[in-house]
This record gives structure tokens, C-alpha cells and sequence, in this order.
């Protein structure tokens, strides 16, 4: 899926970095969150998914993946990058 774009209401939320849209799964580009089962992989997962019941998200998927989920970029209908909300909200940091 290099280069395309995805839109759509998301469907699960998997983690802080990963939700599936229209069954897709995506990991969120140039995010690290801390791993579910933790506390702090907990919060994001809370954060994620009360970022993402706001409405549709549009990804820009990089034609990455990591294991079985396309990695991109995205924005909530606002505009926002929701990967760099979740790094303001300071439950997950920038990957490096």
C-alpha cells in the first residue's frame, strides 16, 4: 500500500500505536508507545482510543510494515496528527 491513503472510522484500537481501520491494521509512523500489559502501555491504549472515537482518522500508509500491520501517518477530521497527540499528551514518545 505504498503511497496510499486510508480514511475511515476505526474499528479496534490494538494498542497506543496501532488501530485497524476497515479491517487494516496500522502502526502509527515515528511513534513508541510502551508495550500493553503494562501501565503505562495501558494509558496509551486509553488515550488512543479516546482520540480515535473522536471520528474518522485518514492515514498516509508509507508502503512499510511491521509484522502484519501497514505503517503511516495520521490525522484525525480536525487535522491533527493523532501520533503527535498521543507524544503532547506525553504517553508515548517519538520513535527514533
Amino acid at each position: 500500500m505504498n503511497g496510499k491513503r486510508l480514511a475511515g472510522q476505526v474499528t479496534h484500537v490494538r494498542d497506543g500505536d496501532t488501530v485497524e481501520i476497515a479491517g487494516v491494521p496500522v502502526r502509527i509512523a515515528n511513534l513508541d508507545c510502551a508495550e500493553k500489559g503494562t501501565s503505562e502501555g495501558e494509558r496509551a491504549t486509553r488515550v488512543m482510543l479516546r482520540l480515535a472515537s473522536a471520528g474518522p482518522l485518514a492515514c498516509n500508509l508509507t508502503g512499510k510494515r511491521s509484522h502484519d500491520r501497514e505503517v503511516g501517518t495520521c490525522k484525525m477530521a480536525d487535522g491533527r496528527d493523532i501520533g503527535q497527540l498521543l507524544i503532547s499528551e506525553g504517553v508515548c514518545g517519538r520513535w527514533q
